[in-house]
C-alpha cells in the first residue's frame, strides 16, 4: 500500500493538518493548542469504525504520531487502520495473514511501527510484518495470552503475560521454540505486562489474585514492590506506566482506577464517579493529554469515563479519592473494555463487546456525530430483560458460537443480550447458586465459546449501573477506597 511510509499527499482531515503542524510546525504551539481545547470541552465528537464480525478486545495506536490503529477480537483477525483515510470512510482496514484460532485479546506495535504482535486465547504470540501483513514468525505459549509489551530500546524483545501464570521475555532473534526467560510465575494469572519507557529494565504487571506488581528483569521471580497497601491482593487486569515511567494507573476488579508512584505501594489518587463500575468485563486503562494529565478506563454501564489527574497532591481527601469525572463520554451500546488516547492528535479509540470501534475528538470529523457541549443526546438503549435475554440465547439452542462466515459488521443481539444479563446479574445480585436460568453453571456453559476473559462469573454480586444501583453500594465502594490507602 502506497501510503504506509508516510501520511503524504493532501491533508483534507484535522488528523492530517495535525499531523503536518507536529512535522513542521512549533511542536509547543500545538502542544498548547491541543491542551487549551481539550480542557475547554465538555463532551467530544465521535464516530464508529466499522470493520469487526465481532466483539473488540485489543486496539493499539502505533508510535511517533499515531498515524495506525490496530485491533483485533474475537472474529480472531487482526485489521490494520490508516486512521486519517478510515475518518474519511475511504478504505477498508487491511487484515493481517496471521489469524489466530480463537479470540484476540492482545497487541504491540515495535517502537518502528514496521512489526505487530497479536496474542489471544489460542495460546500464541504472532509476529506480523506492516509492509507485506505477511507472518514473520509464531511463539507457542503453555496458555491463553492476555498481555503484550515491546522494549523501547530493544524492537526485538517483548514480554507476555499469560493465564499460566507467567510473564515470559522473548527475544525474536532466537528460535520461537527455544525457552523464553521467565520473569514471574505465579499460580494465578497474569493479565497485563508493561516495560517502563524511561527505564526497560523494570516491567509493571497485572495480576488476577496478586494485583499489580514492579519487577526488575535483573531479578526475576520476586517482585521489587508489591502495590495497594492493605488490599495489596486483589484481582487487577489492567496496568499502564505514564511517559516518563514515573507512575503507575492500574484497574481493578470491583474498584476504580488508582494512581500509584512507581516507588509507593499506596496510592496517589483513586478515580471515582456515580455509574462507573469495572465488574463484568476485563477492561484496560490509559493516561491522556500531552502531559498524562488525565486518565480514562471504560465502564460496565456502557460510558467512557475521563478523569483529570489533580496538580494538588494532598486533593482528594480521605483515601485520596478525586470523586467526579472530568468527561462521561456517551455512545457505546454495551461495555467498554477499551481505550487508547493519541497524545499527537488528541484522539481517542474505544471499543468493547460491540462490533465498532468509536473514536472520539475535540475536533469535528467527516460525518460524526455529537457535539464538544453535551447538549445533543444520544440514542441509548436499555438493558434486554430476562425474558428476552431467554428468546435470544437460551433458547436458540447454538449458545454463543464463534461462526463468522455471514461476515457481518451489524449490532448482534444475542451477543448484547448475553453481557446485558452478566450487567443485570450484578444489578440484581443474583448469585452463582441461584435457581435462575442465569446461574453459574449456564453462564460458564454458553460463554465457552465467547471466553473466559470477557466476563466474571464468581458469587460476589454489586451494582453497577447508576439508575439501578443503589447508594450503599456506592458507600460500600467508598469504604474500600479508604482501606486501601492506609499502610
Amino acid at each position: 500500500m502506497k501510503r504506509r511510509a508516510g501520511l503524504g499527499g493532501s491533508m483534507r482531515s484535522v488528523v492530517g493538518f495535525l499531523s503536518q503542524r507536529g512535522l513542521h510546525g512549533d511542536p509547543l504551539l500545538t502542544q498548547d493548542f491541543q491542551r487549551r481545547r481539550l480542557r475547554g470541552c465538555r463532551n467530544l465528537y465521535k464516530k464508529d469504525l466499522l470493520g469487526h464480525f465481532g466483539c473488540v478486545n485489543a486496539i493499539e495506536f502505533s508510535n511517533n504520531g499515531g498515524q495506525w490503529l490496530v485491533s483485533g477480537g474475537d472474529d480472531r483477525r487482526v485489521l490494520l487502520w490508516h486512521m486519517e483515510q478510515a475518518i474519511h470512510s475511504r478504505v477498508k482496514p487491511i487484515q493481517l495473514k496471521g489469524e489466530h484460532h480463537s479470540n484476540i485479546f492482545c497487541l504491540a506495535f515495535n517502537s518502528g511501527n514496521t512489526k505487530v504482535f497479536s496474542g489471544g486465547n489460542d495460546e500464541q504470540v504472532i509476529l506480523h510484518d506492516v509492509e507485506s501483513s505477511e507472518t514473520l514468525d509464531v511463539f507457542a505459549h503453555e496458555d491463553a495470552v492476555y498481555g503484550l509489551s515491546v522494549s523501547p530500546v530493544n524492537d526485538n524483545i517483548f514480554a507476555s503475560s499469560s493465564d499460566d501464570g507467567r510473564v515470559l521475555i522473548w527475544d525474536i532473534r532466537e528460535s520461537p521454540h527455544g525457552e523464553p526467560f521467565c520473569l514471574a510465575n505465579y499460580p494465578s494469572a497474569f493479565h497485563s505486562v508493561m516495560f517502563n519507557p524511561v527505564e526497560p529494565r523494570l516491567l509493571a504487571t497485572a495480576n488476577s489474585k496478586e494485583g499489580v506488581g514492579l519487577w526488575d528483569i535483573r531479578k526475576p521471580q520476586s517482585s521489587l514492590l508489591r502495590y495497594g497497601g492493605n488490599l495489596s491482593l486483589q484481582s487487577a487486569m489492567s496496568v499502564r506506566f505514564n511517559s516518563n515511567g514515573t507512575q503507575l494507573l492500574a484497574l481493578r476488579r470491583r474498584l476504580p482506577p488508582v494512581l500509584y508512584d512507581i516507588h509507593s505501594r499506596l496510592p496517589v489518587f483513586q478515580f471515582d464517579n456515580q455509574g462507573y463500575f469495572n465488574s463484568c468485563t476485563m477492561k484496560s486503562c490509559c493516561f491522556a493529554g500531552d502531559r498524562d494529565q488525565y486518565i480514562l478506563s471504560g465502564s460496565d454501564d456502557f460510558n467512557l469515563y475521563m478523569w483529570r489527574i489533580p496538580a494538588d497532591p494532598e486533593a482528594g481527601g480521605i483515601g485520596r479519592v478525586v470523586n467526579g469525572a472530568f468527561m462521561v463520554l456517551k455512545g457505546h451500546r454495551s461495555i467498554v473494555n477499551q481505550v487508547r488516547f493519541n497524545p499527537h492528535t488528541y484522539m481517542i479509540c474505544s471499543s468493547g463487546v460491540e462490533k465498532i470501534i468509536k473514536i472520539w475528538s475535540p475536533y469535528k470529523q467527516p460525518g460524526c456525530t455529537g457535539d464538544l457541549d453535551g447538549r445533543i443526546e444520544d440514542d441509548s438503549r436499555c438493558l434486554y430483560t430476562h425474558e428476552e435475554y431467554i428468546s435470544l440465547v437460551l433458547n436458540s439452542g447454538s449458545g454463543l458460537s464463534h461462526d463468522y462466515a455471514n461476515q457481518s459488521v451489524q449490532e448482534d443481539p444475542r451477543m448484547m443480550a448475553f453481557f446485558d444479563s452478566l450487567v443485570r446479574r450484578e444489578i440484581e445480585g443474583w448469585s452463582s447458586d441461584s435457581d435462575s436460568d442465569l446461574s453459574e453453571s449456564t453462564i460458564l456453559q454458553l460463554h465457552a465459546g465467547v471466553s473466559e476473559r470477557s466476563g466474571y462469573t464468581d458469587s460476589e454480586s454489586s451494582a453497577s449501573l447508576p439508575a439501578q444501583a443503589g447508594q450503599h453500594l456506592h458507600r460500600r465502594r467508598q469504604l474500600r477506597l479508604s482501606a486501601d490507602q492506609s499502610g
